[in-house]
């Protein structure tokens, strides 16, 4: 497995002195295996307690150049970069724009927001710095941003899949690279397709970041799901019950480290998150892979069956099905002859073929059969998941 050993006792040794972390890391780890016994786990509550406190308490940055904001319950956190920081993610960020072709000449439409958030200023910022003309358009007024499109000539488009659709449908032509964020797109069969049917030339790109994490992955020509840019990052997957490692291939948490952040350095964050992890041969230098992406939270997690299901991983069973709302409950049971029973209750008015790709689905999933499916037209309120045992 690769680890980045030199780069996490370098941000280790300096993050010795960091207020925050500075009592909780061993200054120098010996490989993988000790870096997860020995490092603690951080979650989001840390990092908020800490940016509430007077000028941001542990996290201070008087040197950030930037900061960007993220939803946190009913408030918003800030993100902050320092100009190392940025140029980091811009370096890091070119490596893939070469990837796919993109350079000097190209004309690249953003199309996700600017107001608060980090989406549209973080793909502003890499193209311009690779020498690519930039329209920092926005989202909305479908018609007129088509218009302005086709007339500027642009190559690249990067927003939402189906905001993009819709400017096709208006009449923008196919861009020559198109990346997708915002909403689930590698994982969605249905809008995928819509989107591939759409721009059958187009090279589509799927990206993983998080506000505070920004990039982790992104698909790269010849790879498959979305490689980890591991120079700004180490990706861990955890069970989120044991808080152990799991091996490659198991589902579980996803857990991100910086590598070399200089404002809010994150070490062993726990994303609530949840993917599976697979070690690849190396494309274009990137050797970690998240083949699925991410495809549900670690919230609520019951045990049937002997596994682990978490209730917001059936949006990924239920995406794309025809004749389905997307709505659903999970129900565990207690059979007469002692074992689980499992039920997914769905919404909507599916045929047999959707009932059998739910069942195909789930086993996919989850690794466990499903006893009953419960089709209703109208699904009463109510929880995720129930347990009736």
């Amino acid at each position: 497995m690769s680890f980045p050993l030199d780069a996490m006792n370098e941000m280790l040794d300096r993050l010795g002195s960091h207020p925050f972390h500075g009592d909780r890391l061993p200054r120098r780890v010996a490989d993988a295996q000790d870096f997860a016994a020995r490092v603690p786990l951080m979650r989001r509550d840390d990092l908020a307690r800490e940016m509430a406190k007077p000028g941001h308490g542990a996290f201070s940055a008087p040197d950030a150049v930037r900061m960007n904001l993220t939803p946190m319950g009913s408030a918003l956190m800030p993100i902050l970069h320092t100009r190392a920081d940025l140029d980091r993610a811009t370096a890091a960020c070119r490596t893939h724009l070469e990837a796919c072709g993109i350079g000097p000449g190209d004309v690249c439409a953003v199309t996700f927001g600017y107001h608060l958030f980090v989406a549209g200023l973080f793909y502003e910022t890499q193209m311009e710095a690779h020498g690519v003309t930039c329209l920092p358009l926005g989202p909305g007024e479908a018609e007129r941003t088509a218009e302005i499109c086709a007339r500027e000539g642009v190559t690249v488009l990067a927003g939402n899949p189906t905001f993009a659709l819709r400017l096709i449908e208006k009449g923008m032509p196919a861009p020559r690279v198109f990346f997708a964020g915002g909403e689930p797109f590698t994982g969605n069969a249905t809008l995928y397709g819509r989107v591939r049917a759409a721009m059958p030339e187009t090279v589509l790109v799927d990206s993983f970041s998080l506000s505070e994490f920004l990039p982790v992955a992104r698909t790269f020509p010849g790879g498959e799901g979305v490689h980890v840019f591991d120079e700004l990052v180490h990706a861990e997957v955890i069970d989120p019950d044991t808080e152990q490692p799991v091996a490659d291939g198991e589902r579980g948490e996803l857990v991100l480290t910086h590598l070399a952040k200089e404002a809010q350095p994150l070490v062993r964050y726990r994303t609530g998150d949840l993917t599976v992890k697979r070690e690849t041969a190396p494309v274009h230098g990137r050797t970690v892979n998240l083949p699925r992406v991410v495809f549900g939270r670690t919230d609520g997690m019951v045990k049937a069956k002997g596994v682990k299901l978490y209730p917001s991983e059936m949006r990924a069973v239920l995406l794309g099905l025809d004749g389905l709302t997307g709505r659903y409950r999970l129900i565990v049971a207690r059979k007469a002859s002692g074992g689980d029973h499992l039920t997914l209750a769905i919404e909507g008015t599916p045929d047999a073929g959707t009932l059998e790709a739910v069942r195909t689905s789930f086993r996919t999933q989850t690794l466990v059969g499903l006893d009953d499916i419960l089709v209703e037209e109208t699904l009463a309120e109510g929880p995720l998941a129930v347990d009736e045992r």
